[in-house]
């Protein structure tokens, strides 16, 4: 069941991509809730996870259409620690760029969604999801990484998210494991993997501050782990 609700999405995203239109290069003010699987801003993000599941490289670049209108971050931008889970990387560099996909106001904070890529640990090609709060001069007053994408040899995570119209954010971090283990111990690819649960996350926004509220973690598994490890020795 839980495969087939998640290729259901797949091709609600797809139907989503036919009568989306075009982008303006405009930043576009978002009405709440904003549901990262049913928003057109983001077609491309799940139609990607969906047609490369079983590649083994999974390198998600911002689409042409976006790179040509991003902007660079400014040092305030840069300097602020992002909260979330952001794999121990929680700054940005200062080469990187993003588009904004939209906004939204919120008493007297303004608050802008955008989308950028930057490297991570060993070399990693992250596609990042953040929501940016701003106080009336324009001063940026926290951050946040509401979704991620990246791939391993043998692991997937992907995110999705959603800011309700009480000004919470809802995230859920679902990873994909690409291989199993036989009886003998050896390991096997699995053949149409599905996205498990790994971490939920809820925010509430007061004053421009994203203020964490809840946090589960599924527990990792030691069979999981060592999957991992003799995946990563088989291939080094």
């Amino acid at each position: 069941m839980q495969q087939n609700n998640f290729f259901v999405k797949i091709i609600l995203v797809c139907i989503m991509v036919l009568i989306g239109g075009g982008n303006s290069g405009e930043s576009k003010k978002l009405s709440l809730p904003v549901d990262s699987e049913r928003s057109t801003l983001l077609e491309f993000y799940y139609q990607y996870i969906g047609q490369n599941i079983d590649s083994d490289a999974i390198e998600l670049k911002l689409p042409e259409n976006y790179l040509k209108l991003t902007k660079p971050f400014n040092q305030q931008e840069i300097k602020v620690q992002v909260k979330g889970d952001n794999f121990l990387s929680p700054y940005i560099a200062e080469n990187n760029r993003y588009y904004e996909l939209g906004y939204f106001v919120h008493k007297s904070n303004t608050y802008r969604l955008i989308i950028y890529n930057k490297t991570g640990e060993t070399d990693t090609l992250l596609f990042n999801i953040q929501l940016n709060s701003y106080d009336k001069k324009g001063n940026l007053v926290d951050a946040l990484l509401i979704g991620s994408l990246f791939g391993y040899e043998d692991i997937v995570r992907f995110s999705d998210f959603i800011i309700n119209p009480d000004y919470t954010i809802e995230i859920n971090i679902h990873v994909i494991y690409k291989y199993t283990e036989n009886e003998d111990g050896s390991i096997k690819k699995i053949t149409q993997p599905i996205p498990q649960l790994y971490l939920k996350e809820k925010y509430q926004i007061e004053d421009g501050q994203f203020k964490l509220v809840y946090r589960n973690e599924m527990p990792h598994t030691e069979k999981q782990n060592k999957i991992s490890s003799k995946v990563y020795s088989h291939h080094y």
